[in-house]
Formats: structure tokens, C-alpha cells, sequence
């Protein structure tokens, strides 16, 4: 004991080291959830051993330490004991819904509810919240009434299955570990926020233009009143003559700048007196009675010209700190004499104050006559680094062309750094010409920049090739000049534009190029090296019938290595284009910025740019979106032609039939992407690529690309290529299980395979994203679906969607739910991120098919909205699941059921109204669309095995017991069935009674299919087969669950068939009849008939071709119909159960003892039944019965002596001696006669009295029959029998005649066969029942006289007779 506890605490210590090694070491969460069911070892339930494999991801020394904390107060915590009785006693009901309404309840501060249940106060909020409605607040009752009838039936379940050794106990540590993982949820999401918020600032800092300081108030005011100053006394003191002997005088303003309540403005101060009277003033040269002094002495006024050096000596002591630059008086007083002789107002922008060689007037609104004053400025030898007349639309050639023209002077055209004409919409071919010919002079020129003016047809080429030419321009920006518009000359000017090594950015945007001409600008710029910015907004030409240019653009990128920004705003990139994109660009090492406004990417285009932002290969950090959220739709979900293929790529399920045409950029791309994917999955070309069909011009054979240049691999360019892409290699290739059936661990590591992973270095970037589209609805619709649809998700990431927006926590859950880890623990985890009750009420029924998917029990029909994320994932998980089991049943050697012969278990298929199969041969060539309604049947391939365990018969009449005890309404029953049915095995005999509980005949095939595949002893289903009464629901299974999975192998007698010889499995339907009626006896075929396409009718008198059991020379068409029987001395159970193995995949672990021989009250005719009811009236066993009537002596002149056998005339008499009147009439011997060949199927003329055993088996349907209906009486009443009477007979008559009883049956929610009991019931034939005959029923109870194992009684007899 020592030693184990001793070895007890080394693996406790051994499991906390691991916990901290897990966060020291920055583990992944998802690794911390998966080890959550580890960490028990075999006690979980999971593989023993928790070896982890540490990311690289770093993690904060703070997490780390608070990490550890958190694990090392839950390992070592004192309340482990009372936790432990807290779970013990622990007996709420378990339910998302239920968590919900019991934290609301404990946290209420009313307290009256305190005196009530969790549902009393779930119904008062309800009742309170006046945003339901009546049918909303219903759903919500019935999804907690469901909820808890769920969690009913598993504790149920989970004790017996333990008790039994079938699960496995959970050990206490794994509780503990559970709340490690929430709490690391928690700080990993705390930890995300705070890394997103800091690279959004760092982004912003670092890629935002650099934008110069403005000029400050004070300096600006102190520039503003020197340049006005200098103006208004220059001007007036110009105009006073020397000459005369008085100054004139002339009013003068002094500009300044005052505080004012709204800040700083301008004022003027009128000064008083004359300009010279103002001016000797200021010099204190006035005398007492404000004359002024006379410093000669000759009586004259001071002469104005000392005055104007006094003045300019003043002005040349002042000082500007904040200005290296000084005003310079002389071009100055130029540009004041122009504006003057041009009526103009002078502008005092820093080039003309002399404080900036820059002319920056952007948007000043420039007339020509304003611009052509600075001819002054210049023609004085003012150099100018900078012209940025930018937003002047009113300038015009008559203004620029002269400044133009000075600059190109020698000592000007060397210092200019900047032209920049941006706007100028009035400037004409003149301005243009100047242009080209400054460019020739201005040596130093970086800056080129002619937006929006229009070069003209002719200047196109000597405008690109100055641009070529010059030796140091690095930014021309020629957008919106009308480039393109000459085709011929395009490719020339292309040329010519990108033959300059020395350009850093180009921009192109807003001109017309086609699709050669942007091919060829792609292949340019991959030959600049030194090329960083691409600008070519709104530049693709609209080409109807084609994809937009901009493609084959972007594919050539794909050589590129200098680029650090693109911009594509207003290109009509669609999906397509946005494809094309991502494969070019997964490898560049320096793109950081795409621009993609206003283009219809829509969700498939935004998730092809997410993948390229979330990829390590690349530098990309951001993309702008806005506007993008309206997106073309894949064309017709790739199938509207079936000659056409499918035109669109899925990341997570690729496998598609695909029809490329080489010479478009969009197919090379998605034949590329295909290509990678292969190549992800290690799987050899040939492989992956199935059905290769090459058409080009010469024809010649496809051969698969060798070689990859920059990561690109390089495809044909030319012709049509036609491929199926096998997914199905895929997954055999990548994917291995120990259990091959267990669909959810397929899921999961598919998933963890093929959905895409953001890179840990490129998460923040990713979820920067979202932020940055934060009050921008629409896109962020398009960002959750394309996250949900492609990317592989972890709770924290799905947490921090839902925190970070708060107002769009409802579309958010909705939308990437699928991302979520299927297992119970995740999915309550992120229930948790539901802020509100109510906003988990809103979001169920969306998220309702995803949350009842069972992917262990997978079989049933669905209806699934394609454009809800949820529905989506229910049908992705569908089609991957076939492919799976598609592998599987090739690896197994197993025969192809399918419907189609396509080995696909899906059947049924439409998809918008229409049958799929008239577009496609298979889903595996279907490409799986966004939109519309997707109807179909699933029905798996597995089957219980021999180590599976059924529940027992206690457990199983609890469950049902619990079921119709439950408010549930019976479709939410199913729902609870769904949910339960992979925890379950049951017998045939179970699911016999279960079909009894549905009054629907839709219901009780939904109940039936979904528990048909779990059943463990198929061999006896003739027990739960004949409880279907019509034939309509035989072969409304027969058309769900496929002919060939439901054909009746082991009893197929009396069987009716009708097989359309079109569809595969039915066909092998066809062929095992005929392959058994050779095998038994010929002429076991009753009644066959083949119907024509013609509508003509064959009966086939000739017989049935015994070629027929080959599937190959059936007819191709036609409809066949038929009945099967066969006398037990005929029937071949090797052969069946040779059939059952190879057509219906069932374990053949059963011996001809275990067959439980069974007839249904609906197959014989009303005659035979007639008589089975005197028999059971009469004798205690129907062999009694034979042997009254073939020996002994009677009336009628029968036999009299016993040889096991009864021909025609020994039964009509033995008849008359025990005195049967059934068939008394004129129709008598008719009547006898046809229950006689009933009885004597193989036609001999004699009934043997293993024949005679088809009244046994009909005895025992009968009388079980009774057996359910008193046991369901028991569920719902009780013991007492006198109790069920008293409500079947409401009205206290007395008696029920048999409408009464059915109603009466009906209305207690009995749907078995009720005319049976009634029969029996009325022993007197009267047509009604009273409670003493009503009292029969006491013998039929459990331990009752007549009540005793029949199920096991048949099988038996049927060993007895067999000896």
C-alpha cells in the first residue's frame, strides 16, 4: 500500500511539473484542452500519457508567473474534499440552457425567488419580457424540457454503462485540470487584447507618411504681420513724391494679431495722423505741439529717402528664431509691384515671405494672374525646391506655362525637387509640353506628379520617355492622364515608364489598360529592383466575358521582390482575381500594404486575403477593405453545366471535379493552389490528380510541373484541362485512426490538418483587423465568415472576437461556432461567451443543426440552409464524412451500395430544388455552395461489432418509460434520440417497441433510421419490419436507408419489392432475389413483372433469366416487381447470411439458432388471420391445431391417421371436425383453398408442418402484439389495470365499440397495433368490449399466464424444428 501511494504521489508530482513545464514554455492552448482528457490516463477514458509538443510562440513573463500561480492554487488547494461533494450532490439539470437559468436564478435579488424551481423563474422572466413572442417563448420551454430529458436519459445511460465497464470513470484530477484550462482561457484572451492594441499603435506609427510640423500660431502671426506689415507702408511710401513739399497723407491700417474669447484673429488699428506724421512719431522726432523737428535746420522736412533706409534698416534688425530662412526685401517688393500691376492680393505663404524654397499652395485656388505674380520672385533669382500647385482648378495654361518656362532655367531647373500638378483639371496640351521639357533640365527632379491631367494622344510616348530618361525621378504619378487609350502606343509607353531604375513609386491608377497591356506592365516591374510602391486604383479595363485585367498583372507578381505596397482600389477584383492574388503573393519578402477598397470581394475574396495576411511566408502586416463586402457569387456554385466544373476553391474541402481553362490567370492559380495542397499533404501528383483529361492545340499529353520558380509552380498556359482532384487520397494518405469509426477524432484531425492556421508571428495582425473594422457591420459579416469557413479557430481567439465587439457577440457566435472543438467541454466553454440568456435564446435556433449533429451516428436526413455558417459546417462535415467512408469501404474490400455506384453514402441529394445527380455523377465532384437549400439522406457504413454491448431490457423501459412521461413534443423527442443514439445499443426487440411511441408516420421513420444502424442482431429485424403497416413507409426506408443496406436478407418471405433499375443499389437488389431463387428453389418469385421505360409490360412467362444474378446483364432500365416467398425446408441461411455480410456489411456472428422466424399480421390475407384467432380461441399452440386436424377421427371424413402433412381435402375436413365456421358462405371452399396455398408456399399440394409454422410465427406476433400494448398500459398506469380501463373508457359506458377503442388508444399516446388487442379482447364477436373481457389483458402481464420470452420461444422452436 506504501509503495502504491508512494507511486500515487510521484505521478501527481510528476503531472503538476508538467503543468508548469506548459506554461513556462508558452504551451498552445489547445494543447492544454487536449490534455484536459489525458491527464486522468486510462481512468478518462483517454491514451495514457500527456506528451505535448511546446510552441514557439512567446509568451509574458507576467502571464507565465500568474499562469503558474493560478495552477499551483488549484493543485494545491484545501477545498478539494468539499469540491468533491459539491459534484456528488450536485443534481441540477445539465443543459446549456439550464447553466443559464441557474447562475440567473442564484444571481437574482428578488426574493421571492428563492421559494421557486429554476423553472418557475425561467417561465416568470419569460412571461416578464415583453420581446417574445408566444411561439418564441415556447421554443424556449421546449428546448429546456428537451434539455432535460436529455440529461435524464445519459444519467441513465452513463450509470449503467459504467457499472457495466462500457465508459470508463472519470478521475477527480481531470475536474481539476478542466478549471486550469478556463482559467488559461482567460488570461490568454486578456493577453491577446493587450498585443493587439499595442501593433495597432506600432503600425500606426511606423507606417503612416510622415507628415512635416505645422508652422506654429505665434510664428505664423509673427510671419503674417512682418509680410502685411512691409506691404501696406511699402506700397504707400513708394507712391509719396520726394519731390513735394509735404507728405501725402493717406490713411494706413496696422495689422495685428489680438486675443479674443475665440482665440487668436486678426484686427486692424486705425493710426492716427499722416504715414510721415506716424512714422517720426514712432522715432520720437515730434515736438511738443506734435511737429515735427526739423534736424537741418533749413525748415524742410526730413527727405523721404533717409526715411525708406531707416525704415528698411529696421526692418532688416529684426529676427525670426523659428525661421533659418530670412525674407529678402528686393524680390519681395518685386512680387509686390506684380500683384499690384496685376490687381492682385498678395498670398503670404513662406516661399514669397522668404521664409521656404518650397511653393506648397495646395488647394489655394491660384488664379493665373496670382500665379503669374511669382515671375518676380523668380526672375530675381529665387530658387525653388518645390511647386505643388495641387487642387487649383483655376489655373489654366496661361498661368503655368510661364512658370514652367523660368524654372527651366539653368540656375532654377537644378534646385527644383517637386512638380506637382495634382488637380489642375484646366491645364491643356501647353502645360504638358512645358513639362516634358523641364523634365530635360530639372536634373534633380524626385517628384512627378500630373493626377488628372490629360496628356494627349500624341504627348503619351515623349512624356513616358522622359520619365524613362531622367536620372533621378523616384515618384511619378501619372494617374488619371489617359494612359491607355492609344493601345498601340501603351506597351511602348510601359516600356519606356518603367525603363527608369531610379523609381520607387508609380502611379498608374485611374487610366485604362487591357489585358495585355497589364501583363506586360507585371513583367516590367518584376525587372525593377528598386521599385517599392505600385499604385493602380481603377485601372482595368472592362472587357465583357472576361475575368478583370488586373490578373494577369498579379500573376506575374509573383516574381517580384521589391514591392512594399500595391494598391487595387476600383478594379473589379472579384474572388477570382483575389485567388489569383494570394497564390502570387504567398512568397513576396516585402509586401507590408494592400489597398483593395471598393471591390467586390465579398466573403470568398476576403478569405482569400485573410489566408495571405495569416501566412509566415510573407511580410504582409495590413490590407484595407472598405467597401469589399459585396462579392460576386461563384458561378452557379460550379456545377449549373456539368461540362463546366467547378470554378471555385475550397482550402478545407478541395476535393472537386475541375474544368480549367490555361489561359485565363484565375484557373493557372486555382490548378496552382491545387498543386499546393498536394503538396501540404505529401501526396504524389498522380495520386491526388485522378481522371486527367488534356485538350490542346497540338494535342499532346498533360505532364504535371517539375520545378517551382519563387515558390510558384509553373503550369501550362494554354488549353483546357479537365481533373478530378481526389480528396479521398487525401485523407487516406494523411489520415490514420485506431478506431476507423470514431467519425469525430476523423473530423477533428482532418480539421487540424486542412483548415487553415494562422501563424503565430501574423494572430495580432490578423485580429488587428478586426478591430480596425470596428462600427462597420457589413464587414465584419464578411470577416467572421471567411474566418469560419477556411480558418482553424481556438476558444481564446473566438473569445477575443466576441470581447473586443461586444455589439456583435450574437453574429459572431453565430458565425464561427463552427470553428469551435467539437467535444462537450469547448462548446460549453464558449456558450460562456454569451453575455445574456436571451442572447443564447436569439442564437439557438441558427446554431441549432450543428449543436444536434452526432458525427458517431451520423445516419439520417437533412435540411440544411447552406448560407448559415452552422448549417454550412453540418453539410462540410457530411461530405468529408462520406469521403472517409468512402476510403474505408475500399481499404475493407467492401461492395459499392451506393445509389449511383459512386461509393457515396449520400442519397437523395437536391441542392436549390433540383436533383443533384443531374449535374454531377458524385458529390466528390461537387463543390460545396454557400447558398440555398441542400436536402439529402445520409446513411453510413458502420456497423456494431461484435464487442459492442445493447442495453439492458430494465434500461431500455426506463428510457422509454422517461420518454413518454416527457412534455416533450415529439419532434424535440427525436432531437433527444439524435442526441443520445452513439452513446447506445439496442436489439431489434427495442426498436420494435420504440416505432410504438409515434403517432406520425414521419416521426417514426426518423426514430427508426436513426437507430437502425445500432442495432446489434439484425438478423432478427423481421420483429421491428412488420410493425410498418404500409408499404408506403416500407419503401419510404427502403428509399432513405438504400434497397441493397434494407433488403430483407435473413427472412425475406413475403416481401414485396418494386426496384427502378436505373439506380444501382436497387439493382443489386434485383440481383440477390434472383441470385437466391436459384440458390433455393425456382419459382420463388411470385408475380414478377418488368414495366418498361415504353410503359409496355413484360410478365416475364417465360420465367426470370437466371442471368439476372449477374449485375451486368440486368436491363439497364425499367421497373421490376415482385414477392419472395419460400418454405422453410427451401431456405438456404448460408447463403443469406453470405448475402447480409457482402451487401448489407453485417457481422456475421449469429447462427441459424439466433434467427428468430417472424411473420407480420399484415403480410397473410384476412382469412389466414381469421383462422389464427380461432385457433388462439381455442387451443394453446398452433401445432395442437395441425394435429386435431390431420388425425383422429371426425365428422368432415378427414384422415384419420397422422403422417405430418395435410393436403386440400384433409383441411377442409379436418375443418369441419374442430368445427371451424370462419368461412361458412358460398365462397367457402374458395376461401379454404386460399389460405391453403398461403400455407403451402413451395406448392407441393401438401402442407408440411414446418410449413405449418408460418401460423406459429403469426401466433407470436399476435400474441407479443398484446404483450407491448399491456406493458405500455403499465408505463402509463400502473399496475392496475382497472386504472387504464377507467380512461380508456372516458365516458363510463362501460363498453368501446372499436372506433371507441381506437380513440381511446390513440388518445393515451399508444400507436402500436390496437386492432390485434381488440380482436382478442372480443371473444364474443359482438363488435365491443367490456371490462370482463377487458380483464383477459391480467394474463399477458409480466409473470401472467400467458406472457413469457416469445423472442426467445421462437428461436427455439426454430432449432427444434430444424431437427
Amino acid at each position: 500500500d506504501d509503495d502504491e501511494a508512494g507511486a500515487e504521489s510521484r505521478q501527481g508530482s510528476t503531472q503538476k511539473k508538467d503543468l508548469e513545464d506548459i506554461f513556462e514554455a508558452g504551451e498552445d492552448f489547445e494543447t492544454l484542452r487536449r490534455q484536459s482528457y489525458t491527464l486522468g490516463g486510462e481512468e478518462t477514458g483517454g491514451a495514457s500519457g500527456s506528451g505535448s509538443a511546446t510552441s514557439s510562440r512567446p509568451v509574458s513573463r507576467q502571464f507565465s508567473r500568474e499562469g503558474n500561480q493560478g495552477k499551483r492554487d488549484a493543485l494545491d488547494g484545501s477545498e478539494e474534499e468539499l469540491l468533491k461533494t459539491r459534484l456528488k450532490e450536485d443534481h441540477s439539470s445539465s443543459g446549456i440552457l439550464a447553466d443559464f437559468i441557474d447562475r440567473g436564478h442564484h444571481r437574482s435579488d428578488d426574493p421571492e425567488d428563492s421559494h421557486l424551481t429554476n423553472f418557475e423563474w425561467f417561465e416568470k422572466v419569460l412571461a416578464k419580457t415583453s420581446i417574445y413572442s408566444q411561439e418564441s417563448i415556447d421554443s424556449a420551454k421546449g428546448l429546456l424540457s428537451t434539455e432535460m430529458l436529455t440529461d435524464a436519459l445519459m444519467k441513465n445511460i452513463t450509470m449503467e454503462s459504467k457499472e457495466r465497464g462500457i465508459f470508463k470513470m472519470t478521475h477527480f484530477a481531470n475536474f481539476k485540470y478542466q478549471a486550469l484550462v478556463i482559467r488559461a482561457l482567460h488570461k490568454m484572451v486578456i493577453m491577446i487584447e493587450a498585443e493587439v492594441k499595442n501593433w495597432q499603435m506600432m503600425f500606426r506609427l511606423l507606417n503612416n507618411p510622415v507628415r512635416h510640423a505645422r508652422e506654429g500660431q505665434a510664428p505664423h502671426a509673427s510671419r503674417m504681420e512682418e509680410f502685411w506689415g512691409s506691404y501696406h507702408p511699402s506700397s504707400n511710401l513708394q507712391r509719396t513724391s520726394v519731390d513735394s513739399d509735404a507728405p501725402k497723407y493717406k490713411m494706413s491700417f496696422n495689422f495685428k494679431m489680438q486675443n479674443s474669447i475665440n482665440g487668436m484673429r486678426w484686427s486692424t488699428e486705425k493710426r492716427e495722423g499722416t504715414l510721415l506724421h506716424q512714422h517720426l512719431d514712432k522715432k520720437g522726432l515730434l515736438t511738443q505741439d506734435a511737429r515735427p523737428e526739423d534736424p537741418i535746420g533749413d525748415g524742410r522736412y526730413p527727405p523721404m529717402q533717409a526715411l525708406k533706409d531707416d525704415h528698411a534698416a529696421s526692418a532688416s534688425r529684426s529676427s525670426y528664431p523659428t525661421k533659418v530662412l530670412q525674407p529678402i526685401k528686393t524680390s519681395k517688393n518685386n512680387y509686390f509691384d506684380d500683384c499690384d500691376r496685376r490687381k492682385t492680393v498678395p498670398v503670404g505663404i513662406e516661399y514669397v515671405t522668404g521664409h521656404s524654397k518650397k511653393f506648397d499652395a495646395d488647394c489655394y485656388l491660384f488664379t493665373d494672374a496670382e500665379l503669374l505674380s511669382l515671375l518676380g520672385l523668380l526672375k530675381s533669382g529665387r530658387p525653388m525646391e518645390q511647386l505643388k500647385l495641387e487642387g487649383n482648378a483655376l489655373l489654366t495654361d496661361k498661368g503655368v506655362v510661364p512658370i514652367l518656362n523660368e524654372l527651366e532655367t539653368e540656375h532654377l531647373s537644378g534646385e527644383l525637387r517637386e512638380l506637382n500638378l495634382s488637380g489642375c483639371q484646366r491645364l491643356g496640351l501647353r502645360t504638358v509640353g512645358a513639362t516634358i521639357s523641364l523634365l530635360g533640365s530639372a536634373k534633380s527632379l524626385k517628384t512627378l506628379n500630373l493626377t488628372g491631367i490629360n496628356l494627349g494622344t500624341t504627348n503619351h510616348l515623349r512624356m513616358c520617355h522622359a520619365v524613362g530618361i531622367h536620372p533621378c525621378l523616384e515618384n511619378c504619378i501619372l494617374s488619371g492622364t489617359g494612359l491607355g487609350a492609344s493601345s498601340i502606343q501603351t506597351m511602348e509607353c510601359l516600356t519606356n515608364l518603367i525603363a527608369n531604375k531610379h523609381l520607387k513609386k508609380l502611379d498608374l491608377g485611374w487610366n485604362r489598360f487591357v489585358h495585355e497591356e497589364l501583363h506586360h506592365l507585371g513583367s516590367l516591374t518584376t525587372s525593377v529592383e528598386g521599385l517599392e510602391e505600385l499604385n493602380l486604383d481603377s485601372s482595368a479595363a472592362y472587357v465583357i466575358g472576361l475575368d478583370s485585367p488586373i490578373g494577369h498583372l498579379l500573376e506575374q507578381l509573383a516574381l517580384d521582390k521589391s514591392l512594399t505596397s500595391l494598391s487595387l482600389a476600383s478594379n473589379r477584383v472579384d474572388f477570382r482575381t483575389a485567388l489569383v492574388l494570394e497564390d502570387a503573393l504567398d512568397n513576396h519578402p516585402r509586401l507590408k500594404k494592400l489597398y483593395m477598397m471598393e471591390n467586390p470581394l465579398g466573403s470568398l475574396g476576403i478569405r482569400s486575403l485573410l489566408r495571405l495576411l495569416s501566412r509566415r511566408s510573407n511580410a504582409l502586416q495590413n490590407f484595407f477593405s472598405e467597401g469589399c463586402y459585396q462579392g460576386v457569387q461563384a458561378e452557379n456554385d460550379g456545377i449549373s453545366d456539368t461540362n463546366k466544373g467547378c470554378q471555385v476553391y475550397s482550402f478545407t474541402n478541395p476535393g472537386s471535379k475541375y474544368v480549367l481553362d490555361l489561359s485565363r490567370p484565375y484557373h493557372r492559380s486555382l490548378l496552382r493552389m491545387l498543386y499546393k495542397t498536394a503538396e501540404r499533404c505529401n501526396l504524389s501528383f498522380d495520386l491526388a490528380f485522378q481522371d486527367v483529361v488534356y485538350k490542346a492545340t497540338p494535342p499532346q499529353a498533360y505532364q504535371h510541373p517539375t520545378s517551382k520558380v519563387n515558390g510558384i509552380w509553373e503550369v501550362e498556359e494554354s488549353g483546357v484541362l479537365e481533373v478530378t482532384f481526389s480528396i479521398e487520397a487525401q485523407i487516406e494518405n494523411s489520415i490514420q485512426l485506431a478506431d476507423e469509426y470514431n467519425f469525430i477524432d476523423f473530423l477533428d484531425m482532418h480539421f487540424g490538418m486542412s483548415r487553415f492556421k494562422a501563424d503565430w508571428t501574423k494572430v495580432i495582425p490578423l485580429f488587428a483587423k478586426w478591430l480596425e473594422l470596428e462600427g462597420r457591420e457589413l464587414d465584419q459579416i464578411i470577416y467572421l465568415d471567411a474566418l469560419a469557413k477556411d480558418f482553424n479557430m481556438s476558444l481564446p481567439y473566438v473569445s477575443f472576437l466576441c470581447r473586443s465587439a461586444p455589439g456583435t457577440v450574437n453574429k459572431t457566435m453565430i458565425t464561427m461556432f463552427p470553428t469551435v472543438p467539437s467535444d462537450s467541454q469547448s462548446r460549453y466553454l464558449a456558450m460562456t461567451f454569451f453575455p445574456k440568456m436571451t442572447d443564447f435564446l436569439f442564437c439557438y435556433p441558427h446554431m441549432e443543426q450543428l449543436l444536434l449533429f452526432n458525427a458517431n451516428n451520423c445516419t439520417g436526413h437533412y435540411k440544411l440552409n447552406l448560407g448559415n455558417c452552422c448549417d454550412f459546417a453540418v453539410a462540410q462535415r457530411l461530405l468529408l464524412l462520406d469521403r472517409w467512408e468512402s476510403v474505408l469501404t475500399r481499404r475493407h474490400g467492401r461492395v459499392d451500395i451506393s445509389s449511383r455506384r459512386n461509393r457515396s453514402q449520400l442519397r437523395n441529394e437536391f441542392h436549390q430544388g433540383r436533383a443533384l445527380h443531374l449535374r454531377v455523377k458524385s458529390v466528390a465532384e461537387w463543390s460545396l455552395p454557400e447558398y440555398d437549400i441542400f436536402e439529402f439522406d445520409y446513411v453510413s457504413t458502420f456497423r456494431p461489432r461484435t464487442t459492442d454491448k445493447t442495453l439492458s431490457d430494465n434500461l431500455w423501459e426506463t428510457l422509454m418509460v422517461k420518454m413518454y412521461r416527457s412534455t416533450c413534443r415529439p419532434l424535440d423527442k427525436l432531437k433527444v434520440l439524435r442526441t443520445i443514439s452513439d452513446k447506445v445499443f439496442i436489439t431489434s426487440l427495442h426498436m420494435r417497441q420504440m416505432v410504438g411511441y409515434f403517432k406520425e408516420s414521419e416521426d417514426r421513420l426518423e426514430a427508426f433510421v436513426i437507430f437502425y444502424l445500432r442495432i446489434t442482431d439484425m438478423h432478427n429485424q423481421k420483429l421491428f419490419r412488420v410493425r410498418f403497416d404500409s408499404e408506403e413507409e416500407m419503401n419510404a426506408l427502403r428509399t432513405r436507408l438504400g434497397f441493397a443496406l434494407f433488403h430483407p436478407f435473413l427472412q425475406p418471405e413475403n416481401a414485396k419489392f418494386t426496384l427502378n433499375l436505373k439506380f444501382h443499389d436497387q439493382r443489386l437488389s434485383a440481383a440477390m432475389l434472383v441470385g437466391l431463387q436459384i440458390q433455393e428453389k425456382i419459382g420463388n418469385i411470385k408475380g414478377p413483372m418488368l414495366i418498361r421505360e415504353d410503359g409496355t409490360i413484360d410478365d416475364l412467362v417465360m420465367g426470370i433469366p437466371r442471368g439476372w444474378a449477374e449485375l451486368e446483364k440486368l436491363p439497364p432500365s425499367g421497373i421490376f416487381k415482385c414477392t419472395y416467398v419460400c418454405s422453410p425446408e427451401d431456405r438456404k441461411i448460408a447463403f443469406r447470411r453470405q448475402l447480409s455480410e457482402t451487401y448489407g456489411y453485417f457481422v456475421p456472428d449469429f447462427s441459424s439458432e439466433d434467427i428468430n422466424w417472424w411473420t407480420g399480421l399484415k403480410e397473410p390475407p384476412e382469412d389466414v388471420l381469421d383462422l389464427l384467432e380461432f385457433f388462439i380461441s381455442r387451443y394453446n399452440h398452433v401445432d395442437e391445431a395441425f394435429h386435431d386436424i390431420d388425425g383422429g377421427v371426425g365428422e368432415g371424413g378427414g384422415n384419420t391417421t397422422s403422417n405430418n402433412e395435410l393436403t386440400l381435402r384433409e383441411f377442409e375436413a379436418g375443418l369441419k371436425d374442430i368445427k371451424c365456421k370462419k368461412f361458412k358462405g358460398k365462397d367457402e371452399a374458395e376461401r379454404i383453398a386460399a389460405v391453403f396455398r398461403y400455407l403451402d408456399p413451395g406448392g407441393e399440394g401438401s402442407v408440411s408442418l414446418r410449413e405449418w409454422q408460418i401460423l406459429d410465427q403469426l401466433w407470436k406476433e399476435f400474441v407479443l402484439s398484446i404483450q407491448e400494448f399491456v406493458q405500455f398500459l403499465i408505463y402509463a398506469y400502473g399496475d392496475e389495470l382497472e386504472d387504464a380501463w377507467t380512461n380508456l373508457d372516458d365516458d363510463g359506458g362501460g363498453e368501446l365499440t372499436e372506433e371507441e377503442w381506437n380513440e381511446a388508444v390513440e388518445k393515451i399516446g399508444y400507436f402500436g397495433p390496437s386492432r390485434v388487442v381488440f380482436a382478442l379482447l372480443d371473444s364474443t364477436d359482438d363488435g365491443n368490449i367490456s371490462w370482463d373481457e377487458f380483464k383477459v389483458l391480467n394474463d399477458y402481464k409480466p409473470g401472467g399466464a400467458k406472457a413469457g420470452g416469445l423472442v426467445k420461444e421462437a428461436g427455439e422452436n426454430a432449432e427444434a424444428k430444424e431437427d
